[in-house]
């Protein structure tokens, strides 16, 4: 019998400490409790992310310059190039004149070059026409004045990317001496100088040249 009572008696002792148990429990969820926790851990995660964000590295900003559909764009070149740079008197000089489009689309050239007339001989038969372009309406040689003029068009409906013989300009030294072949650039975006079209928009995307010196023996 008193075996019976002491199971009782710590029955009940552990059912007491259990409805306690579920008392703090219920308390510390209830109530204000439960709001200061929810906005203390608010805090937290609001001050890991702004950690965060300060640490992390800052982008690059996007280059500038001209550009289509987000793509970087350069700028064309003209370059005049010959198999060497000595030559003697009277003997033929074929200077080829390269295109490179840069990153566009081009259906237009126009090319004037200055030249010594007292150094060199240049006529309108020693001009021929590259491959990159349809239609040359202009190839001319003022001999007194020193420049040659070539003008090149593509067709309308496609144009041409990359790098390609434009012309070839064949000329004859006249005397021994160093001398010259300049393209008449200004800037990009000018139209009176020498310029390469865009197909696209129809302006002005040169951007750099590179001359010819020559050695007459």
């Amino acid at each position: 019998m008193d075996n019976l009572k002491v199971y009782t008696n710590i029955r009940m002792s552990s059912q007491s400490n259990k409805r306690q148990m579920l008392e703090k429990i219920k308390n510390l969820f209830s109530g204000p409790k439960i709001i200061f926790t929810i906005l203390g851990i608010v805090v937290l995660l609001e001050v890991v992310y702004a950690a965060k964000v300060l640490t992390s590295p800052t982008p690059s900003p996007p280059p500038t310059g001209k550009s289509r559909a987000g793509i970087q764009l350069s700028a064309g070149k003209i370059s005049l190039i010959t198999p060497k740079t000595n030559y003697q008197v009277a003997e033929v000089v074929p200077v080829s004149v390269m295109i490179d489009t840069g990153s566009h689309t081009i259906d237009g050239v126009d090319l004037i070059v200055r030249f010594d007339p007292k150094a060199l001989e240049a006529t309108t038969a020693g001009l021929t026409k590259g491959g990159i372009l349809n239609e040359y309406p202009l190839m001319a040689v003022d001999a007194e004045a020193g420049l040659i003029s070539i003008s090149g068009t593509g067709s309308s409906d496609e144009g041409f990317t990359g790098t390609g013989q434009f012309a070839t300009l064949n000329l004859r030294g006249k005397i021994p001496g160093r001398t010259s072949l300049t393209i008449d650039f200004i800037k990009e975006g000018v139209t009176t100088d020498s310029n390469i079209v865009d197909f696209v928009t129809s302006k002005d995307i040169l951007g750099s040249v590179a001359n010819l010196e020559l050695n007459i023996k």
